[in-house]
C-alpha cells in the first residue's frame, strides 16, 4: 500500500510538472520577445543642424502662403531670419511694407472701384490717383487744406450727385426708347421690339432654353455676347434676370426680340461686374430652341 501510494504521488507530481512546463511553453509562444534596438546619441552640433533642416519644407510653405515669399526672395528672407536688424530697423521695414501693400491696393483696386461708383465705369480717369495719394499723405501728416470730416462730406455729396446723374441718364434713355417705332411695353416696365416672330412653342417657367444674345449698356458698350463667343447659351427660364424671364415666356421658338430692360428688372441699384448700378440694359435675343 505504501509503495502504491508513493507511486501515485510521484505520478501526480510528474504530471503537474509536465503540465506546468507545457503551459509555460504555450505562454511563451503567445508573447514573442521584442528586441528593442539600442538608441545612439548624436552630437549637439549634429542635432542642432538637423532641427533647422527638418523645418525647411513646412517653413517654405508657410512663408509663401502667408507672406508671399517665393524662391526669388529667399535670400532676402534669410537676411531677416538671421536677425541682424535692430528693433527700430524692423519697425521701419514693417512700415514700408504696410505702406507699399496699401498703396498697391489703392491703385489697383480702390481707384477702379471709386471710378465705377462715380461714373459707372472702371476705366475712366475721373479719380486722379496722384491727388488722392496727396490728400491721404497730407492728412496722415496732420496737414492739408481739408479736415477728414469736411472731406468725407464732399465725397458723400459727389457720390450722391453721380448716382442721380446715372439714374437720370438711364431713365431718359427709357423714355426715348419707348418713342421708337414698334416698341411695346408690359405692365412691369419691360420694353421690347419684335424683330422676328417665331412659330414654335412658348417656353414655360420650368423650361431650359437655348439662345443667342448680346447685351449692351445705354452708351453702346457690349458687356456680354454669345455671338462673340461663337456659342449659344442654355439656361432655365427662371434662372435669369426678371426682364429676361418675362420676355422669354412671350417668345415662340424662332423669335428674335430686342429688349430694353430697366434696372428694376435687371441688376438693380447695385449692378454687377461690368454692369454699373441703375443700368438700363438693351439685349438682342434669339430663341433657338426649348430643351
Amino acid at each position: 500500500m505504501k509503495f502504491r501510494y508513493l507511486l501515485l504521488c510521484l505520478l501526480a507530481l510528474s504530471l503537474g510538472t509536465a503540465t506546468a512546463d507545457a503551459a509555460s511553453k504555450k505562454k511563451n509562444k503567445k508573447v514573442a520577445k521584442v528586441e528593442i534596438p539600442a538608441l545612439k546619441s548624436v552630437s549637439s552640433s549634429a542635432f542642432s543642424y538637423a532641427i533647422g533642416m527638418a523645418q525647411v519644407p513646412s517653413l517654405l510653405q508657410f512663408v509663401q502662403q502667408r507672406h508671399g515669399v517665393d524662391s526669388t526672395q529667399i535670400e532676402n528672407f534669410i537676411s531677416g531670419l538671421r536677425n541682424n536688424y535692430s528693433e527700430a530697423e524692423i519697425a521701419r521695414m514693417r512700415s514700408i511694407v504696410a505702406g507699399s501693400e496699401i498703396g498697391h491696393q489703392i491703385i489697383q483696386q480702390n481707384v477702379p472701384l471709386i471710378n465705377r461708383q462715380a461714373t459707372g465705369k472702371e476705366d475712366t480717369t475721373y479719380v486722379n490717383t496722384d491727388l488722392l495719394l496727396q490728400g491721404l499723405i497730407e492728412g496722415l501728416r496732420g496737414g492739408g487744406t481739408l479736415t477728414p470730416d469736411s472731406a468725407a462730406k464732399i465725397v458723400e455729396s459727389q457720390f450722391k450727385y453721380q448716382e442721380e446723374q446715372v439714374k437720370k441718364a438711364n431713365a431718359d434713355f427709357l423714355v426715348q426708347y419707348k418713342k421708337q417705332k414698334g416698341v411695346k411695353a408690359t405692365s412691369s416696365g419691360l420694353l421690347y421690339k419684335v424683330v422676328k416672330q417665331g412659330t414654335g412653342a412658348l417656353p414655360a417657367d420650368t423650361a431650359q432654353v437655348e439662345v443667342h444674345y448680346e447685351g449692351k449698356l445705354i452708351d453702346g458698350t457690349v458687356f456680354d455676347s454669345s455671338y462673340q463667343r461663337g456659342q449659344t447659351a442654355t439656361f432655365g427660364v427662371t434662372q435669369v434676370i426678371k426682364g429676361w424671364t418675362e420676355a422669354l415666356k412671350m417668345m415662340p421658338v424662332g423669335s428674335e426680340y430686342e429688349l430694353c430692360i430697366p434696372y428694376e428688372l435687371a441688376y438693380g441699384e447695385r449692378g454687377t461686374r461690368g454692369i454699373p448700378p441703375y443700368s438700363t440694359l438693351v439685349f438682342k435675343v434669339e430663341l433657338i430652341a426649348i430643351k
